[in-house]
């Protein structure tokens, strides 16, 4: 009898992304905290309470020196649904806040870059 080995099948999950986005965001000093979204029954099963609201990002990062940023994570190749896109696009151009949707953590290394560079020139233009 002959063996073979061969190499796992690796399926990188929406929660393997967020995952390594927030080791990422607590190594650069920003503290994330979860967003919670969704319909919530009581035990005794007579109440619902909606949490949050559809499009909700998945978490909200504060940082001592850089603005706060919502982060978004889906699995590779993971689409926004319209709800999220709309949500985004309002936090983004109503109120001017940083928002991130991100399928792999060197996509959010790359935009916390970007981040933190416009603000420390926004700084320097003051």
């Amino acid at each position: 009898m002959t063996f073979k080995l061969t190499a796992p099948k690796l399926h990188v999950t929406e929660k393997h992304v967020a995952g390594a986005c927030l080791e990422l965001l607590q190594y650069r000093g920003y503290f994330p905290v979860r967003l919670q979204s969704g319909y919530w029954k009581s035990l005794d099963g007579k109440r619902v309470r909606r949490m949050g609201f559809p499009g909700l990002p998945d978490y909200v990062a504060a940082h001592e020196t850089y603005p706060a940023v919502f982060l978004e994570t889906k699995a590779p190749k993971g689409k926004l649904s319209g709800a999220q896109e709309q949500t985004i696009w309002g936090m983004r151009s109503a109120f001017r806040l940083a928002v991130v949707a991100v399928s792999d953590v060197g996509a959010l290394d790359a935009w916390l870059d970007e981040h933190e560079a416009a603000a420390r020139k926004r700084w320097q233009n003051q």
